[in-house]
């Protein structure tokens, strides 16, 4: 069996990723203007952290290497400056969100490159409807098995991350009924959706072989699974969250993942094991985030007991408190329980889409540039 180098990290460090939409001020539409965007960045500035996306009409920004939350979303902020500012100039804004509330994925220009090419020339339609935005957080692993046992564990508070950064209701001008309906385009992809449910590094190693040979994937870029490991970079990726409203939002996703990695890394070290959720349970709790947010209730083992939402955010609160008070987090947690209580980007998105939705697509530009959820 061929094995897989990993990248191995001393430390569980922070990358991050955000996919983010280039906004018609005077139509609300997605707007292709990325190609021109990053030749001025890439010729003039040369700042690597905003790169090119499967569409023209959305950018990637991303991070160098991080210790901490803090970190990545100063990191995030001066690369938003800098992409709004080039962006103006194109007569273009910008807005973070699961989905576009109205634009058609059918009038989306791809961008050039033989790996989009490739994905549409296998998943044809299902590629062409990945007119969608999330927020990948990246997590520095000491070695192969090291990366499957957190893998495993973060499987179970998936739901909660997707719940928190949940911000996609609309699709073509219809509301879902959906807290998150960008989730659901995964689940179409032969690869996509929850993670295959394996043990060790010497079993993923050996189904990454069979689906190569096979000719199920080309590559581990291939897995578009809610978390994956990442070999290149020596990390396990969190790839559930949709691309929240603003920064301050996805900073405190940054923070509560870190968290729950640090917190899962010192219970290995002590000795507990962490298996997968049983799958019924893993699909079950992804499904019911996806519908409703931070209002779901949610199924806690094996014998079908529930809890709400909120009640199961309380006690991880308590798991973690050591945690985000070594790190400084405790006003990322305490500003997701403004979140959860006032209202997650979906809820607020639902209220601005009553005036109408250019008035929305405002609202999402305003929440934006202020870089503060508008609950009023």
């Amino acid at each position: 069996m061929q094995k897989l180098y990993f990248c191995e990290n001393k430390t569980i460090t922070i990358g991050v990723e955000l996919e983010i939409q280039l906004i018609d001020p005077a139509t609300g539409d997605l707007k292709p203007v990325a190609p021109t965007i990053l030749h001025k960045i890439n010729n003039d500035l040369k700042y690597p952290h905003i790169k090119s996306e499967i569409f023209q009409s959305m950018l990637e920004i991303d991070t160098p290497i991080c210790t901490n939350a803090h970190e990545a979303g100063a990191s995030l902020r001066t690369s938003f400056d800098i992409a709004r500012s080039i962006a103006a100039e194109s007569d273009a804004k910008i807005i973070m969100a699961g989905t576009h509330p109205f634009a058609h994925y059918s009038e989306r220009l791809l961008t050039p490159s033989s790996r989009y090419y490739d994905l549409v020339d296998r998943n044809q339609w299902i590629t062409r409807r990945l007119q969608i935005f999330g927020l990948h957080i990246h997590l520095g692993m000491r070695n192969g098995d090291h990366a499957i046992a957190i893998n495993n564990a973060l499987c179970h508070y998936l739901p909660l991350i997707l719940a928190i950064s949940a911000s996609s209701p609309f699709w073509k001008r219809e509301d879902t009924g959906l807290a998150s309906s960008r989730i659901t385009f995964f689940e179409a992809i032969p690869t996509g959706g929850h993670p295959y449910l394996i043990n060790n590094w010497t079993d993923f190693e050996s189904l990454i072989q069979k689906l190569i040979l096979s000719k199920s994937i080309t590559s581990i870029k291939d897995l578009w699974w809610d978390i994956r490991p990442n070999i290149e970079f020596g990390t396990i990726e969190v790839r559930i969250a949709d691309c929240p409203a603003t920064i301050k939002e996805a900073e405190a996703i940054v923070a509560l993942v870190h968290s729950l990695a640090l917190f899962i890394d010192d219970e290995l070290t002590a000795g507990r094991k962490f298996s997968p959720p049983p799958e019924w349970i893993l699909r079950e709790n992804k499904w019911r985030t996806s519908r409703h947010g931070t209002d779901s209730l949610l199924i806690l083992d094996n014998q079908g007991s529930t809890l709400s939402f909120e009640r199961v955010w309380e006690s991880l609160k308590k798991d973690l408190a050591i945690i985000s008070h070594k790190n400084h987090y405790q006003h990322y947690f305490n500003f997701i329980d403004q979140i959860i209580k006032k209202g997650p980007s979906y809820l607020r998105q639902r209220k601005a889409q009553k005036s109408g939705f250019e008035y929305l697509i405002n609202h999402l530009i305003k929440e934006n540039e202020l870089d503060t959820p508008l609950w009023t």
